[in-house]
């Protein structure tokens, strides 16, 4: 598989994950990507609220100057990156999983790229986060 962990939450009433386990895995596959962990989680009752945007998709890459606190350094590049897919309404899980047609693909390919990238250089020893996040019947992507 390509990532070492993978955790799926048990969904509540009302819930449901817009894309499966199995497309996750093509389009890292197709990316070329791989990650550390890969987590289903589930919104906490009451969130989203109805109307506001919700995260998707959130990728973290946690830098490699952060890591060596945390762990061995001589880990590979994808223990650095940590993907969530969040359970969606029931009600929007087709359009979201429409939308994530295109979104997913790019997301993998934001991780490829990432891997790819100098392991001492400055983007890859700081902090950065990728979201796809859904909202007005749209989904975008935000990098920070």
């Amino acid at each position: 598989m390509p990532w070492d962990e993978y955790r799926r939450d048990r969904l509540r009433a009302g819930m449901s994950y817009p894309v499966g386990r199995d497309l996750v895995e093509l389009a890292l596959r197709e990316a070329g990507a791989a990650v550390g962990s890969l987590a289903f989680v589930v919104p906490t009752a009451g969130h989203p609220r109805a109307g506001e945007p919700q995260n998707i998709i959130e990728i973290f890459w946690y830098g490699r100057a952060r890591a060596r606190r945390l762990a061995n350094a001589s880990l590979p590049p994808a223990d650095a990156l940590l993907m969530r897919v969040w359970a969606v309404n029931s009600t929007h899980r087709h359009d979201v999983a429409d939308l994530l047609r295109d979104a997913l693909p790019a997301a993998c390919r934001w991780i490829a790229a990432a891997l790819a990238r100098d392991p001492a250089g400055a983007w890859s020893t700081a902090d950065h986060e990728l979201t796809v996040r859904y909202a007005n019947a749209a989904v975008t992507i935000h990098e920070s």
